[in-house]
């Protein structure tokens, strides 16, 4: 049986960080300190990403940033606001189930981004079978804990990968997938045949 694991946030969902920041703009009255998303990479997103600093300590730390007017709450909130399913790719997704596929997501999202997405787009992890998460794993992705437990309970048969970082692609490949750089919903589509061709 064939099984596709798939990157869930870049795979599934639209980019939603600009999104995000012209949203905390409006609300914040129209200014912001920051302009475009890439302002917000810094040591403490990348820290909060990875579960080393909490959310409160995040949020203290955007509001400095940002010049937050509002609460905590809106702010989280908007943050998983911008979340949008790419449709394309769900389809896809529906193909291969119907085909035979099992359908496994990797899911190593920050805290923030996990709760919206819960509680406002469910129906996206019911799509797969198993949603293997940081905790699961102990770890993140490209740690190579995170892929031992993506292989873990797998039925035989061709595995594909498919990530929008490079990394985490270089690092399934050295767990022994075939992993596959996401360029869109035919991209998709295309690695799932050449993975069914090779295997055959």
């Amino acid at each position: 049986m064939p099984t596709l694991i798939c990157d869930l946030d870049g795979v599934l969902f639209g980019d939603p960080s600009q999104r995000r920041v012209d949203a905390w703009r409006e609300a914040n009255g129209g200014v912001l300190g920051v302009t475009t998303a890439a302002d917000l990479d810094d040591d403490e997103q990348r820290a909060f990403r990875a579960g080393r600093l909490t959310a409160p300590e995040y949020a203290a730390h955007l509001r400095r940033r940002l010049g937050w007017t509002g609460s905590d709450d809106e702010l989280a909130r908007l943050w998983s606001a911008g979340s949008a399913v790419v449709l394309e790719v769900v389809e896809v997704i529906g193909i291969l189930r119907e085909r035979g596929w099992s359908l496994v997501a990797a899911d190593d999202t920050d805290p923030w981004t996990a709760q919206g997405r819960a509680s406002q787009l469910s129906w996206v992890r019911s799509l797969f079978e198993r949603v293997v998460t940081a905790g699961d794993a102990g770890a993140r992705r490209p740690d190579p804990r995170y892929f031992a437990e993506l292989l873990r309970g797998l039925p035989s048969g061709p595995r594909l990968y498919v990530d929008d970082d490079p990394r985490n692609v270089s690092a399934a490949r050295r767990a022994g997938l075939d992993a596959h750089l996401f360029n869109g919903a035919a991209g998709l589509a295309d690695a799932s045949r050449s993975v069914l061709l090779t295997s055959g």
